[in-house]
């Protein structure tokens, strides 16, 4: 919200059902916003950009260098070009060897990583403010001296592969990049940045080289620091980094603009998705325009909030028809789309899902949105621009943005104002000048199994680089005399301060609360002791849809009603289930916090539990299901828990069978034995003062009575004592999806000190110790990690990757490798050092809001850890010795005990993981005898 620009990559977005509208209730004044983004900006003499934001609430910098180069430059026999720089420049410079970026960045607990859009290459790190000057040696170095060699493209290219496997082997995952391809004909939007395995296959070391050497200059790029600096001291290092690198060249754009669509283009696709798609998108203006404000404010009108428009038309109203539904609202450089996605519900057809679509948006177009929606909609957009300025990394990236893109950073500062200022009037003209039928795309994608399986296959990128037809071309660069040759490392640690709040005792319950007046914002959550593991074991699924039916109508509100009163405040209350735990998280500004906690306490007390919206959220949660059953990952998580936890509440999920048994009267006794308050958490975090918070609590809480709470018996089986292999046979599938698990320590074991180093060493960053061998060494993966995993109830370590069909033995063997050497010699000094810095600095990192440290002191208490755990929690990781870390490998991650899950095309991969030990072949769930639906949504035959 609050934002012009919309991210492709967007989520679908699981919203709940509304059926009328009531005129939009607001308090007398507009909730109170934050201050303007202060920042200052400079103009280096090589034509760098350079914006300096300070913000001293967390002892905490970003750093952020934005590259003006993306898919839109590449050429058409290039497609990828932008996305393999992205990897590659982490592979080293003049002065920072291979690797040694992340390991640095991550060393001191900070976070560095990149991403690739159609128009920006952007390069992130998150740090203690005590090491900004290393971020920025680190990230002027590769601009200046980065080299294309031919083992870096080698081995990247291979990554980059893994990527876009992982990518294809996704429900969905090509969704976009069919879209786009079909909505432009003529600009480089029509292909992805994910690249083209052909193309670059293709291309030669040279080429990538003039790629660098064109767009990763100087004056092609801009530099934010943003966060708790002083801005003199930043921009001395700055000048002495930055300011003697060499301009570049002025830069030509290859990008063909996009003729005016004159028609209607529509694209039908199978493909091996669960449930049928629609999308519909429109042709918009380029990212500056300021028709985007208007564009943003109807997107949240047709699909933000619980009470928009498609929402209420398509997936909870009187006739639902879809499971969910998002608006895309992707805002380019040249021009980007709009559109809307939605996901069919099971035994629906697609075709009334694009007619209703096709006809809320020409309802816009002819008769414009109400004052209630537009009134809404600016107050989802207000509250997103207060969220905004949560983080240096928030302000970072609106800066670079603007900066970039619109090239006016004060955009950040205007753009409330410009949205305060947009009609009735002007919704519609923007509805009539872009949605309209003739410059529509749609692309509905159908589900086909067969088809898919037959088309599946795999397509690693081999070690092969095309030979050179001219020498690389290299930037011949000084350095300038007395340049430092390491990376310059301050070795002082910044302590995290934890907030503890002030706790309480109402009507019995524990309240605590943490003030920060930093921004007129209040989070809440309401922590009930009990979940779903309370459930009979014939009635999974039975938490869940007692947290989900809770939240449609509570008090004297139905459903619709109840989502237009906190939609058009501002306020967001959600109610979820945890297994052990059922939680409301509610969020408002600060004026309307009284009526948050007010629906809280109708929400928790008193629901409606209709019989009405019972039966949609159950056709609904079938729909769901479906989908879950066939994603790979989902469905590996469900073997690994049945394997490990079998005849325990941890080791059961819902199934479509299970959640068929389900009854209204079910979810009534339910909720009455698992929603009372005793042993209760309440903590309220933000613009308020304890006395405050004590007020809304007794509001909450007063006359809510106690019961006693039954016993949960998980009865934990024997951990496996032999490796145990289940091939689930994806037939469709186009990648491995690699998923291991061994029991190990619960929350109170001591050695989890040990567990969480050991986890930093195996796991974290491009130089860990799976990072290292099996992506960077071997090239088979993407990514690849491990750690351990500990609950209140038992533990786990876990381990995953996906990989190509060819590989999958070979990596499961690779990251047997590490896990053997972890267990069978101490780790090293400074590995061990390292490892204990980035643990302290990560929980530095993560107290950057009042908000995060709310979610600390609440898990302190679920966990049972004293009043000062998180205080002393430095001092523990630091008495991990090596021979603890080495204690704690050879106890739990034992490959031999270990159950192995693959998610994989059985003949393509079974005949190699032979070789691992004996392979149990089961199907994918929802194509097991018994099992309810196919993905046709046919009934599955039994065997005979």
């Amino acid at each position: 919200m609050a934002r012009p620009r919309r991210r492709l990559l967007c989520s679908f977005l699981f919203l709940m059902p509304t059926v009328m509208f009531l005129p939009a209730a607001r308090a007398a004044d507009a909730p109170v916003a934050p201050a303007k983004i202060e920042y200052s900006e400079e103009t280096l003499e090589n034509g760098l950009r350079v914006i300096y934001a300070p913000l001293h609430q967390a002892p905490i910098v970003h750093v952020r260098v934005l590259y003006h180069v993306g898919s839109r430059d590449e050429r058409p026999d290039r497609q990828g070009f932008a996305h393999m720089f992205e990897h590659m420049m982490f592979r080293g410079s003049a002065h920072v060897k291979p690797e040694e970026h992340m390991k640095l960045i991550g060393m001191v607990g900070g976070m560095s990583n990149a991403f690739t859009s159609f128009d920006e290459t952007v390069y992130v790190n998150t740090i203690p403010a005590n090491h900004l000057e290393m971020a920025l040696y680190l990230e002027a170095d590769r601009m200046a001296s980065f080299k294309v060699s031919e083992n870096i493209y080698k081995t990247e290219r291979k990554v980059v592969g893994e990527e876009w496997g992982r990518m294809m082997n996704k429900p969905y995952g090509t969704l976009f990049e069919d879209f786009f391809a079909t909505a432009f004909t003529t600009h480089s939007y029509r292909w992805t940045p994910i690249g083209n395995m052909e193309h670059l296959q293709a291309a030669h070391v040279e080429e990538l080289q003039d790629f660098f050497n064109t767009y990763y200059v100087p004056n092609n790029a801009v530099l934010v620091i943003a966060g708790d600096i002083k801005t003199d001291e930043a921009k001395t290092w700055v000048h002495k980094y930055y300011n003697w690198i060499p301009k570049g060249a002025p830069i030509t754009r290859v990008a063909k603009a996009e003729p005016a669509q004159v028609e209607l283009r529509r694209l039908e696709e199978p493909k091996a998705v669960p449930l049928p798609a629609v999308v519909m998108g429109y042709h918009i203006p380029p990212y500056k325009s300021d028709d985007q404000y208007a564009l943003a404010v109807l997107s949240d009108i047709l699909g933000s909030g619980s009470s928009s428009r498609l929402e209420r038309l398509l997936v909870n109203g009187d006739k639902p028809q879809c499971s969910n539904v998002s608006v895309m609202n992707e805002s380019l450089e040249d021009g980007g789309l709009f559109g809307v996605i939605g996901i069919v519900m099971l035994g629906k057809d697609p075709a009334n899902v694009e007619a209703t679509i096709a006809k809320a948006i020409a309802d816009v177009v002819e008769n414009g949105v109400s004052e209630s929606e537009l009134e809404k909609a600016k107050t989802a957009e207000r509250v997103g621009h207060i969220h905004n300025r949560l983080t240096a990394t928030n302000i970072a990236t609106q800066l670079g943005a603007e900066a970039l893109m619109a090239n006016d950073p004060n955009r950040v500062n205007t753009e409330m104002q410009k949205i305060e200022a947009i009609t009735l009037a002007d919704v519609q003209a923007v509805a009539k000048k872009y949605l309209i039928p003739a410059n529509a795309t749609v692309l509905r994608i159908k589900p086909d199994f067969v088809g898919a399986a037959r088309a599946a296959t795999s397509q690693p990128v081999t070690p092969f680089v095309a030979p050179s037809t001219r020498p690389v071309a290299a930037r011949n660069i000084q350095f300038p005399a007395g340049y430092p040759e390491q990376p310059p490392i301050n070795t002082a640690a910044l302590k995290p301060n934890f907030e503890k709040g002030t706790e309480l005792t109402v009507n019995g319950v524990k309240v605590i609360v943490l003030p920060d007046k930093r921004l007129p914002l209040v989070n809440w959550t309401v922590t009930l002791r009990r979940g779903s593991h309370s459930e009979p074991d014939n009635k999974a699924g039975l938490g869940g849809i007692t947290a989900a039916l809770s939240r449609r109508g509570a008090g004297d509100l139905n459903s619709a009603d109840l989502n237009q009163y906190l939609d058009s405040r501002g306020i967001t209350v959600d109610v979820g289930d945890s297994g052990d735990i059922t939680r409301l998280a509610g969020s408002s500004t600060t004026d309307e916090v009284e009526h948050g906690f007010e629906k809280s306490r109708d929400i928790l007390r008193s629901p409606q539990l209709s019989q009405d919206e019972f039966d949609k959220l159950k056709q609904k949660s079938l729909s769901d299901l479906q989908q879950y059953r066939e994603d790979p990952e989902t469905v590996a998580s469900y073997e690994l828990n049945g394997a490990l936890f079998a005849g325990t509440p941890m080791g059961r999920h819902s199934t479509p069978e299970s959640v068929k048994t389900i009854t209204l009267d079910d979810v009534k006794v339910f909720q009455k034995l698992i929603y009372v308050p005793t042993d209760a958490i309440v903590c309220i975090a933000g613009d308020v003062t304890v006395e405050r918070g004590q007020e809304l609590a007794k509001k909450l809480l007063d006359g809510w009575k106690s019961a006693e709470l039954a016993p949960v018996k998980y009865n934990l089986p024997p951990a496996p004592d032999k490796r145990h292999i289940i091939l689930v046979d994806r037939p469709e599938g186009r990648q491995s999806m690699i998923r291991m698990e061994a029991r190990a320590y619960g929350l109170h074991d001591p050695l989890k000190y040990a567990g969480t180093v050991c986890d930093r060493i195996l796991s974290h960053g491009i130089d860990s110790r799976l990072g290292r061998y099996v992506r960077a060494e071997k090239g088979y993966v993407y990514s690849v990690w491990g750690m351990f995993s500990p609950t209140r109830q038992a533990g786990t370590f876990k381990s995953g990757s996906e990989t190509s069909f060819k590989t999958t033995a070979d990596t499961v063997e690779a990251m047997f490798k590490v896990f053997d050497d972890m267990r069978t010699a101490n780790v090293l000094e400074n590995e061990l050092a390292e490892a204990k810095l980035r643990v302290s600095g990560g929980l530095l990192m993560g107290m950057q809001t009042i908000q995060q440290q709310a979610s600390y002191r609440v898990e302190a208490v679920l966990d049972e850890y004293p009043l000062d755990y998180f205080d002393q929690y430095p001092v523990n990781i630091n008495g991990v010795t090596a021979g603890q870390v080495r204690e704690v490998s050879d106890k739990y991650i034992r490959d031999n005990q270990m159950v192995v899950v693959i998610v994989a095309p059985a003949k393509e991969v079974k005949e190699q993981l032979q070789r691992l030990g004996d392979v149990e072949v089961v199907q994918m769930p929802s194509r097991r005898p018994g099992a309810t639906t196919a993905p046709s949504g046919e009934l599955v035959k039994p065997v005979k």
